[in-house]
């Protein structure tokens, strides 16, 4: 029997400038690149999102054709989908948001229905973290690992709430700069450490290009992200990165420390491919070999032989 995920996200039309192209209304989102990444392993997985009347029937479609489960994606006719438009300059890593439009986001209180309240994992994708709190509340059997992602906007605005959930998880992913505007820190080892006292047993520190690194019980362990040849639109990596972090666990009999470190290497080649195209579309067709092939060229990258 497959396991069952359940990731709570959003669902996004983004508009993408680079200094080389721009892409208008692609399908995005947390929960739509969570999903699709996970969706190369062998689960059950549901999303948990909401869309508004000008969200197209073929990207319902296509979730669905992934064998992903849609019925906890509520269609609202008061607005319009969430949209978000952002520039990224010519390093590629920095950039600025151009205008966020919530619209029914706004809206959106998630009722887990019945189906989904006893997932093996669960994922608290990039939300409010009240709306994270309130569907944790939903969740009827505490979930074998529950993961948590957050960003530099909740950090600074909406900090109260933010602590509660992170003491209320496993797992938090968050990039090296939102670990130490969290913690107020000024190295990352002393963020961890912090960021674990409030309740995490791990925490993945997402560094771009470089990488990530596990933190737990005092150790740690370091992955390399895959040398892309070219990089055209950084949005959503996070998020596949999650998707194939939750997407190899879910396939395992037992969570351990050795089973998410290996998750963490598959986290990072999923997350090297959505890189390669604009939006989630290079996630949608990528064959698992694929997958395994980047994985297996992550491993050796790591590998020498002591004298």
């Amino acid at each position: 029997m497959s396991s069952k995920l359940l990731v709570v996200g959003t669902i996004a039309y983004d508009t993408i400038q680079t200094p080389y192209a721009k892409a208008d209304k692609i399908f995005g989102g947390s929960a739509t690149h969570i999903a699709l990444a996970s969706s190369k392993f062998n689960l059950d997985c549901s999303i948990i999102s909401i869309v508004g009347n000008d969200f197209e029937k073929k990207h319902l479609d296509l979730l669905r054709e992934k064998g992903i489960n849609t019925s906890g994606i509520s269609i609202s006719k008061k607005g319009k989908t969430f949209q978000w438009s952002g520039q990224y300059f010519s390093d590629m890593k920095t950039r600025k948001t151009i205008d966020t439009q919530l619209n029914v986001l706004e809206e959106f209180e998630p009722k887990v229905l019945s189906e989904f309240s006893n997932p093996d994992i669960l994922v608290l994708a990039n939300l409010h973290p009240e709306i994270q709190i309130n569907t944790l509340s939903q969740i009827r059997k505490k979930p074998k690992l529950i993961v948590l992602d957050t960003m530099n906007f909740w950090i600074e605005s909406f900090r109260s709430p933010l602590n509660k959930i992170i003491s209320m998880v496993d797992v938090i992913s968050i990039n090296d700069e939102e670990a130490l505007m969290l913690t107020g820190e000024n190295s990352i080892t002393k963020a961890v450490k912090k960021i674990i006292n409030m309740g995490p047993e791990f925490v993945i520190v997402k560094e771009g290009h470089k990488g990530a690194s596990l933190f737990y019980n005092g150790k740690s362990f370091f992955v390399p992200s895959f040398p892309v040849k070219e990089v055209i639109d950084p949005t959503g990596a996070g998020d596949s990165f999650i998707g194939g972090f939750v997407g190899y666990l879910a396939e395992q009999d037992q969570i351990s420390i050795e089973s998410i470190k290996k998750a963490l290497i598959y986290a990072c080649a999923m997350g090297s491919f959505i890189v390669e195209k604009f939006g989630s579309e290079n996630l949608i067709n990528l064959p698992l070999e694929s997958i395994k092939l980047r994985v297996n060229a992550i491993k050796e990258m790591t590998k020498f032989e002591s004298q």
